[in-house]
């Protein structure tokens, strides 16, 4: 096994609730990615035999024996997501929109695990206008929040978002997030907040309305025990209870913890950190609770 350092990723909608599982006095951590790898952040590993070298050295030396050799950077990230604030109101693009609008291969679909439930009891997900035109018009006349719609969300709830679906977290939920990765979001409204430097944040309004599909709306469920949910880019499982977990697969995973405290031959692992097991694999998973996250191949 190897363990990679989670990575702190400040935002104006962040909070303090994360700051206990590093060695910051961050106060507004958004995002403690767990495993990572972009232009912008990459995770790097603390234990095992790729210590010292970052998660980007380790998946581009073994990529093709796991089939993943048509992908420069790991296809899928994780973190936990901390929402102190509402997030911006914002969409993703499909895979058409991001070949159209950016030249990408794939677009960013994501999945929430609700650890704490948002103060409100919902998180924006859908949108009520009948079409991109009276979206459009509801902007212009600052009145977007008439044609937003929620989900009701709890602890235990899992959200699979796809590209084109209007959605934002709400104040006070923590969640594990898994995205694929493609690190294009498009915000239609912001709250008109400002940032530490007393800028609004930019807008992509005119992308966000290229990539809205009004008729998206995301379904909520729960894990049934340690049954997997598969989506087009990963498999999760949920781990609590359990004394071991065995990566029986044929394809790696990461174990990110979500709550407890192990320590693996003197390292201190908190809620947040990724394990990479490959396979067959077996990790101590006593006292704790687990996301499990299985790379897929592309068919």
């Amino acid at each position: 096994m190897q363990i990679l350092k989670p990575i702190i990723h400040e935002t104006i909608w962040g909070g303090n609730r994360l700051t206990q599982f590093t060695d910051s006095n961050c106060v507004k951590i958004g995002h403690l990615y767990s495993a990572i790898d972009t232009k912008d952040f990459n995770s790097s590993f603390i234990y095992g035999e790729y210590k010292g070298k970052t998660l980007h050295q380790w998946f581009i030396e073994n990529r093709d024996k796991y089939g993943l050799g048509n992908y420069n950077e790991l296809p899928i990230l994780m973190a936990l997501v901390e929402a102190d604030d509402d997030l911006s109101i914002q969409v993703h693009p499909d895979d058409v929109d991001a070949m159209k609008l950016e030249g990408k291969t794939f677009g960013k679909n994501e999945s929430f695990y609700i650890i704490q439930a948002p103060t409100k009891g919902w998180m924006y997900n859908g949108c009520k206008a009948k079409n991109v035109e009276e979206m459009k018009e509801k902007i212009l006349e600052n009145k977007i929040e008439d044609v937003l719609d929620t989900i009701p969300c709890e602890v235990g709830d899992y959200v699979y978002v796809v590209g084109g679906t209007l959605h934002a977290a709400t104040a006070g939920s923590l969640s594990f997030e898994i995205e694929e990765n493609c690190e294009h979001t498009y915000r239609f409204f912001d709250f008109n907040r400002v940032d530490k430097n007393g800028k609004k944040r930019e807008l992509q309004i005119d992308k966000a309305l290229a990539c809205l599909d009004v008729n998206k709306k995301s379904k909520s469920r729960v894990y049934n025990n340690d049954d997997p949910i598969e989506e087009r880019m990963y498999i999760t499982r949920h781990i609590i209870g359990k004394d071991f977990f065995e990566n029986i697969s044929d394809m790696f995973s990461f174990a990110v913890m979500i709550k407890g405290e192990k320590f693996y031959d003197n390292v201190r692992v908190l809620p947040g950190t990724a394990i990479l097991l490959e396979p067959s694999e077996i990790l101590d998973v006593s006292n704790s609770e687990w996301i499990i996250v299985t790379p897929k191949v592309k068919e």
